[in-house]
């Protein structure tokens, strides 16, 4: 006989779902890959430093590291108009593999 083990289905909720979209398409842009990947290897970074690493103006920069904080994939400290930026962590299972990659 063939013994059978079955797995409990967890519902996910539509919350999650909208927050794995939301951090699936921040992950889907080529230049927001390339600031994580410059952000992952210094560890913390500041806007200039990313603008410099991955040859973007700072407006731009900024509009990415917007969607990648609204994704909770970034955080940041800020003293005065100086803004520093590295990976939230932890990080969900499908970001993190993301993040492995860089």
């Amino acid at each position: 006989m063939f013994e059978h083990t079955y797995m409990l289905y967890t519902p996910i909720t539509m919350k999650r779902i909208m927050n794995l979209e939301r951090q699936l398409k921040a992950v889907g842009n080529q230049r927001r890959l390339r600031i994580l990947s410059f952000i992952k290897k210094k560890k913390i970074a500041s806007v200039e430093d990313i603008c410099d690493a991955v040859n973007i103006r700072s407006q731009t920069a900024s509009q990415h590291l917007r969607i990648l904080r609204d994704a909770g994939i970034v955080t940041y400290t800020k003293r005065g108009s100086f803004v520093k930026y590295r990976l939230s962590l932890p990080q969900k299972q499908p970001i993190k593999q993301v993040l492995s990659l860089l």
